[in-house]
């Protein structure tokens, strides 16, 4: 599993960047559509909308109960390919398959991790997600075009301020969980740099312990926290009852 920091990052893009693309098409095409064509729009809009109703009782997972959509399990997957794919890649079986249990391990893990942080009685400030919420509705310029894009992509407001909302609970938990007991050990910065830098040449000599200590430091709280972010996921997933969709 990848660290948590970049899975919250790549689905937080991916929603957004679902919105720039839309609100981007949006500013192409001003010009009147004729009557017959809007009609035409309008009905392929609305088999869009059921099709996306329909996939949504989809489920591919339940976690403690909840469930996990078909449209969250491609959202997911839309957002880690490309660390599958490079450019000018083919898809195989494999490479699909890959990428769909990450994805669904990460879903897993969102859903454990916001109801541990509810467990413990969190609650998403209301300011943070109420500037986030206008963050994004500043970037779609006018409210008309907010609700536009909202329709496209078959969410309601409510439903993005949901999403907003479990979102900043992730990032509490994660902090307290994972960050807040990342622990390392002050000798061991030492060990490291008799055993790494201490003979390291430099432009002219090796490095001091005091030079190389932040190199070290950082290196050792990224193991730190990747260790207790293993440890965290175990422990939830632990006492979970999770049932994964044939």
């Amino acid at each position: 599993m990848n660290s948590i920091a970049r899975g919250i990052l790549c689905f937080i893009a991916l929603f957004f960047l679902g919105f720039a693309l839309i609100s981007c098409k949006g500013d192409t095409a001003q010009k009147k559509e004729p009557a017959n064509r809007t009609v035409e729009s309008s009905r392929i809009a609305e088999e869009q909308r059921k099709r996306f109703e329909e996939s949504q009782k989809t489920i591919v997972a339940k976690v403690n109960g909840v469930p996990v959509s078909m449209p969250e399990l491609l959202e997911e997957m839309n957002a880690i390919a490309p660390q599958y794919i490079k450019p000018g890649q083919k898809r195989n079986p494999k490479t699909d398959e890959n990428v769909r249990k990450e994805a669904l391990d990460r879903l897993i893990w969102r859903e454990l991790a916001v109801q541990t942080a509810k467990k413990q009685g969190m609650k998403a400030p209301a300011e943070a997600v109420a500037e986030e919420l206008k963050r994004i509705k500043g970037e779609m310029k006018t409210e008309d075009a907010f609700r536009q894009n909202l329709a496209k992509l078959g969410m309601t407001e409510e439903e993005l301020r949901q999403r907003i909302e479990r979102n900043v609970l992730v990032e509490m938990i994660t902090e307290k969980e994972v960050f807040g007991k990342a622990v390392v050990d002050p000798e061991e910065a030492r060990k490291v740099y008799e055993k790494k830098y201490a003979s390291r040449k430099g432009p002219s000599r090796p490095m001091t312990f005091e030079e190389a200590q932040p190199l070290i430091e950082k290196e050792l709280m990224t193991a730190a926290v990747q260790k207790r972010e293993d440890e965290w996921v175990a422990e939830m997933r632990k006492g979970a009852k999770i049932e994964i969709a044939p």
